[in-house]
C-alpha cells in the first residue's frame, strides 16, 4: 500500500516514472505497450538468471480483448549439486512496481536463501517488461487533490473495457501461469506493501500451490478506506520515537505542535515552488510530510519535532525543504519514486478495480461524490487529530476519494473473504510505519489460520530494508524451516535519531 504502495505510500509514494514501450497485441486504442522480449542468461545483472515470457489473455473471461505479455526472471540457486529446496516469488508492491528491476536488491538481501532456493520474479502486467499500460492522464502529476482524482477518472475513460484486465486477480493468475510453465509445484510467497495484498489474492485463488507466505508491511483485503488506523499509527510513531530519544523530544508535545501548525497552514498555506510551478503547503501537505517520515523511518522522522517547532516560530525553511522532497499535493501526497520503474496508470487501474469504496460503485459520479462527502462529514474530527479529517483523508493516494471518478460502474470486484490456504504465514510490521501499521498487519494475519506477527522496532515501511540484515534473516529462516526463528537480533536495531 502504495498504500498505496510503496507508499509517501501513496499513488504518491506510488505515482512516479512511467515505463515506456510500443503497443501490445489486442484491439486498437488505449492499451498496453509491448515490451522488447529478453531471454537467456544475463538478462539482469544477477548470476544464474534466466528470463522468459508467457502470453496470457488480457481478461481471461473476455478473449475478444486480446492478450498481453508477462515477463519473468528465474534466478537459480547456487548449490547446483542438488535440486532447489523451493522457489520464492517476491512482489515489491505499488501497485505498479517492477519485481525484475529489483532483482539485484533481492539477490543481495536474500543471498543466503539463494544457496538452496530459486528466486522467481514476475513483472506484473502493465509494468516494466510486462507490457506497460498507458492511459495518458497521469504522466505529469497534478498539483491538487482534485486534479489527481480527475486524472484517475480520465485514465479509466482512456482505457475503457481494457481497464478490467488490470486487477490483482488477473496478475495472480499470471504468476500461476509462469509457475505452471516452469513446472514448479508450490511457491513460497513474499509480498512487500501492496505485494502483501497481491500474494494474499494469489493464495486465495491458488491455495494448493502455496507452501508458505511472508507478508511484509501488510494490510488485509478488506481495509479501512477512511485511513483511521493510519492516523492512529502516525500518532503512535511520534510517541514511540520520542519515548526512545533519551529526552530529545516529548511525543505529546510534538503532537500538540503539529496540531497548531496544521491549523495555521489550513488558514494560511505557504506558497513554494517545485520544478517551476507554484504549489501550496497546507495542512494536507503537512499530513503527507509526517506520513512520509513515518513510512521511511528511521530516516526523516527524527526531523519532525524541530521542523514543526521552527515553523511555529516563523522559520519554515526545513518545512518547505521537506515539502520539496515529498512533493505533496495540496489535498494529496504524490511524490516521485526514483528507485525503479513504476507505472502510475497501472496503479490507478488496480486500486480502482480492487479496493473497497466509500460509495456505491454502480452510482453515477455525482451521487458518489455526495455519498463520499456525507460519509466524511459523519466522521469524528478527533479520530484524525492532530491533522483533521479532511487533510488526512485527502493525503493518501489509494484511500479516500481517489477512485470516485473511475468510470466503470460494473467492473470487477475483488473478493475479500476466504478460504485461504492452511499454511505457515509470517507477517512483519515496522512499529513506526503509518502506511501499513502493525494494526493492519494483525488484520492481515487474521485472514490465515497459522499466522505469526513480528513487529520490528525503530523502522517504518518494508522492514527488511533495514541495514543490519536482521529482518531478512528472520524471513529467510521462516521460509526454510516454516516457523519463526529466533528474533533476538531485533533488539539491536537502534532508535531513530532525533534532531535537536
Amino acid at each position: 500500500m502504495q498504500l498505496i504502495s510503496r507508499t509517501v505510500g501513496m499513488l504518491a509514494a506510488a505515482l512516479a516514472v512511467v515505463a515506456a514501450g510500443g503497443m501490445a497485441a489486442g484491439p486498437a486504442g488505449a492499451g498496453t505497450p509491448q515490451p522488447t522480449p529478453q531471454s537467456g542468461a544475463g538478462c539482469v545483472p544477477v548470476a544464474r538468471a534466466v528470463c522468459g515470457t508467457v502470453q496470457v489473455p488480457l481478461v481471461r473471461a473476455r478473449p475478444e480483448l486480446g492478450g498481453t505479455t508477462v515477463a519473468y526472471v528465474l534466478v537459480g540457486h547456487r548449490d547446483t549439486s542438488r535440486p532447489a529446496e523451493g522457489t520464492v516469488t517476491i512482489n515489491p508492491g505499488g501497485p505498479g512496481d517492477s519485481a525484475i528491476a529489483s532483482a539485484s536488491r533481492y539477490a543481495k538481501m536474500f543471498g543466503g536463501l539463494l544457496e538452496d532456493h530459486d528466486l522467481l520474479l514476475v513483472d506484473p502486467r502493465g509494468v516494466n517488461r510486462s507490457g506497460p499500460v498507458t492511459c495518458g492522464a497521469l504522466g505529469s502529476l497534478p498539483a491538487t487533490r482534485d486534479g489527481f482524482v480527475r486524472a484517475i477518472g480520465e485514465c479509466g475513460r482512456a482505457l475503457g473495457a481494457r481497464a478490467r484486465g488490470y486487477t490483482s486477480a488477473e496478475t495472480a493468475d499470471d504468476i500461476d501461469a509462469v509457475r505452471a510453465k516452469l513446472r514448479i509445484g508450490r511457491l513460497d510467497l513474499l509480498g512487500e506493501s501492496y505485494g502483501t495484498y497481491l500474494m494474499t489474492v494469489y493464495a486465495q485463488r491458488h491455495p494448493g500451490r502455496v507452501r508458505s507466505v511472508v507478508l511484509s508491511s501488510a494490510y488485509p483485503l478488506d481495509f479501512d478506506m477512511w485511513a483511521r488506523p493510519n492516523a492512529s499509527a502516525a500518532r503512535r510513531a511520534l510517541r514511540l520515537m520520542c519515548g526512545r530519544s533519551a529526552g530529545a523530544c516529548d511525543g505529546d508535545q510534538v503532537l500538540r505542535d503539529v496540531a497548531r501548525l496544521a491549523q495555521r497552514l489550513r488558514a494560511r498555506p505557504i506558497p513554494y515552488t517545485l520544478d517551476g510551478p507554484q504549489r501550496l503547503l497546507d495542512d494536507t501537505a503537512l499530513a503527507a510530510i509526517v506520513y512520509a517520515s513515518a513510512k521511511s523511518a528511521p530516516a526523516g522522522i527524527g526531523d519532525i519535532p524541530a521542523m514543526v517547532r521552527d515553523a511555529l516560530q516563523g522559520d519554515t525553511t526545513a518545512l518547505v525543504d521537506a515539502a520539496r522532497q515529498v512533493a505533496p499535493l495540496s489535498g494529496s501526497a504524490l511524490r516521485r519514486e526514483e528507485q525503479q520503474p513504476f507505472n502510475p496508470e497501472l496503479a490507478a487501474a488496480v486500486m480502482c478495480n480492487d479496493y473497497p469504496t466509500l460509495w456505491n460503485r454502480r452510482a453515477p459520479v455525482a451521487a458518489r461524490l455526495r455519498q463520499f462527502s456525507a460519509g466524511r462529514a459523519a466522521l469524528p474530527e478527533r479520530t484524525y487529530w492532530p491533522f483533521g479529517k479532511t487533510a488526512w483523508t485527502s493525503m493518501s493516494y489509494d484511500q479516500g476519494d481517489a477512485c470516485v471518478r473511475w468510470p466503470d460502474r460494473r467492473g470487477p470486484v475483488q473478493r475479500t473473504s476466504g478460504p485461504f490456504p492452511d499454511v505457515p504465514v509470517l507477517v512483519v510490521s515496522g512499529d513506526l510505519d503509518a502506511n501499513t501499521p502493525t494494526a493492519m498487519g494483525r488484520q492481515a494475519a487474521r485472514q490465515f489460520r497459522r499466522a505469526t506477527v513480528v513487529e520490528v522496532p525503530n523502522v517504518g515501511h518494508v522492514a527488511e530494508q533495514e541495514p543490519s540484515g536482521c529482518v531478512a534473516a528472520i524471513q529467510t529462516g521462516f521460509i526454510r524451516g516454516l516457523r519463526v526463528p529466533g528474533t533476538s537480533c531485533l533488539a539491536g536495531i537502534p532508535p531513530a535519531p532525533v534532531r535537536p
